[in-house]
């Protein structure tokens, strides 16, 4: 049935498929890996398979991998990803390791993918449950374990009205970050036995301080002067941009020392923010230009169009805006500027990361802002009284510690599932 649902959008979609095949190098980039045609694994010794959706699932999948491996360095490791950059940042972070994008899901792919990978077991990060991805597993007896699982309610709702309760039905565990996504998980339509709750492994692999000298290494690359104060806008969207820099024109005119760095939640946006930021006004440089050996020119609004450079880039921040929250996109992670002991900033939309949410709020290390109208006093209120915001910042960095163990709980949880197909006759 899905095999059908598939082929009827593409017959619809085909003419613009095409046309895209024909003019983008991005389209036709992987198109193998896509149909299934991935890098072919050596050796006959068992393989976990491991598979996130983009660069934020890839890049806690970090943790998971080092901690199996360090459990059962016998295994190999696979790693895919939907997406070209989270590819990319797989590349970067599991440099042995059979990498490849995820195969389209009709079964000739998924088989294809299969043999040539041919995993003894699978681990999706956070869910991207694929209903011919799942057939083809059960019918090979490769079992598939979520970690890290949520579901937003709105996800739920649509479940209601698609036919995925059977796929759900396939996985073997899934081991959600909290009660409330567990719940959401057994009324989607997984098996209720097999849903237990295991934490949130963005907890462990929360970023450390980095070292005076890198950071001062990496502001003297960006232009960015010593003594000069930093507001960092990370994982954006649009809007979001123009409305911090409609925000920094007005903060720049109280504090004339304040610099501003943008990292878009997609880096192919960054040559339009850096022309949203020309047209405001402001000298503006890339970050590829940078690292081309591009002088910055002083006081210019940095835009950051390379991928996995966020976690030291919020470093950098005195204060800290987390995108996503001011346009109806759930979120982005507000954990890791919060780690590294910077004041987190975010808008009214947060439903991705509630639980990370109510944690900051409870322990005071974080500003909500109702909208965008409130965005400009609250950053202002911070950057005027920095003994308020470095204490708001120290109050961010506990607020996470003694939560961590969620990544060695879930590798216990894939070594019983294991054990107990070893175990049935």
């Amino acid at each position: 049935m899905f095999t059908l649902a598939y082929l009827l959008v593409l017959l619809i979609a085909w003419p613009a498929v095409a046309v895209l095949l024909l003019v983008s190098g991005r389209w036709r980039r992987g198109l193998g890996e896509r149909l299934g045609g991935g890098p072919r694994r050596d050796g006959d010794r068992p393989c976990l398979w491991v598979h996130g959706a983009s660069v934020g699932e890839v890049t806690l999948a970090r943790g998971f991998v080092a901690a199996w491996r360090q459990a059962h360095p016998d295994w190999d490791v696979a790693v895919s990803a939907f997406t070209p950059t989270g590819r990319e940042i797989a590349r970067k972070n599991f440099p042995d390791c059979t990498v490849c994008l995820f195969p389209l899901d009709f079964k000739t792919c998924i088989r294809r993918a299969f043999r040539r990978i041919r995993p003894s077991a699978v681990v999706l990060i956070e869910l991207e449950v694929w209903p011919n991805f799942m057939r083809v597993a059960k019918s090979r007896g490769v079992p598939v374990v979520v970690v890290n699982g949520r579901i937003s309610g709105r996800s739920v709702r649509r479940y209601r009205w698609l036919p995925f309760r059977s796929t759900f039905r396939r996985v073997t565990q899934f081991c959600a970050q909290s009660e409330e996504f567990a719940a959401r998980a057994r009324e989607a339509g997984f098996d209720p036995a097999s849903v237990t709750v295991t934490g949130n492994m963005k907890f462990d692999g929360l970023p450390e301080p980095p070292p005076a000298e890198s950071r001062g290494a990496l502001s003297g690359r960006l232009g960015i002067a010593e003594g000069e104060r930093v507001l960092v806008g990370g994982s954006t969207h649009d809007p979001e941009e123009r409305i911090l820099l409609a925000a920094y024109e007005e903060l720049k005119a109280a504090i004339p020392s304040l610099r501003l760095v943008l990292v878009p939640r997609h880096p192919e946006r960054a040559k339009d923010v850096a022309l949203a930021a020309a047209e405001a006004g402001f000298e503006t440089v890339l970050k590829t230009a940078v690292d081309r050996g591009e002088t910055p020119p002083p006081d210019a609004v940095v835009v950051v169009d390379t991928v996995g450079e966020l976690r030291s880039i919020w470093a950098l921040a005195e204060v800290a805006y987390v995108g996503g929250s001011l346009t109806p996109r759930g979120g982005q992670n507000i954990m890791e500027p919060a780690a590294l002991g910077r004041p987190v900033v975010f808008g009214p939309v947060m439903d991705n990361f509630r639980e990370a949410r109510d944690i900051l709020l409870a322990a005071g290390g974080c500003v909500q802002v109702s909208g965008r109208e409130a965005l400009l006093p609250a950053l202002l209120r911070l950057f005027q009284d920095r003994a308020a915001a470095a204490a708001m910042g120290d109050c961010a960095a506990a607020a996470f510690r003694g939560r961590q163990g969620a990544t060695r709980r879930n590798v216990e949880a894939l070594d019983a599932v294991l054990a107990l197909r070893r175990s049935d006759p």
